[in-house]
């Protein structure tokens, strides 16, 4: 028996392909990674608002359906899983660079941490497993194909509703971070 990973059981599912096909968008990482870093947003709650608009059809695009239901999941993920994770990752990023370890030592921290990073990325990749089961189990919209115009507008929307509901209060250099989000994206 092997063991499998988050990222290789989530290979398949539709809010996966599109989270990864995204996060690989030139720019997008990097925004991904500030908005979450300066504004504490969950970046699977971010692609799961842009997801919605993308493949929800013309009847509308889920977002307040599910969004009390994925507020839960990823605040009880981040505080449990994720977040814990990430902080010990940090955590050791500081030893490692400290002065108490050097040589051999340095080297086994160092692996260490590419162990934890991805640990905590196959915690992502099952969050967001758990949040495609939200909608799955609802039934996705499969209507008429949406121009990627209203697209756009409809993550724009779908976001800032998710921000509002986290009490994140965007600055500029964060609104540009969702900017090159949104026209990388939905190009």
């Amino acid at each position: 028996m092997t063991e499998e990973t988050g990222r290789e059981i989530a290979k398949g599912n539709p809010f996966w392909e599109f989270a990864t096909s995204a996060y690989s968008q030139p720019g997008v990482e990097k925004a991904m990674l500030s908005l979450q870093d300066r504004m504490g947003v969950d970046i699977n709650m971010v692609l799961f608002c842009v997801w919605l608009a993308a493949y929800k059809g013309p009847n509308g695009n889920g977002l307040a359906e599910h969004l009390a239901g994925a507020l839960q999941i990823s605040g009880e993920w981040q505080r449990g899983l994720v977040g814990p994770l990430r902080t010990c990752r940090e955590n050791l990023k500081i030893v490692v660079e400290g002065p108490d370890l050097s040589g051999r030592n340095r080297e086994v921290a160092n692996a260490l941490r590419g162990r934890l990073k991805a640990n905590e990325l196959d915690l992502e990749a099952l969050q967001i497993l758990v949040l495609y089961g939200l909608v799955a189990t609802g039934g996705l919209d499969e209507g008429e194909p949406i121009d990627v115009v209203t697209q756009k507008e409809d993550a724009q929307n779908n976001l800032n509703v998710y921000f509002e509901a986290t009490s994140v209060t965007l600055d500029h250099l964060a609104q540009g971070h969702v900017l090159r989000l949104l026209n990388n994206v939905f190009q």
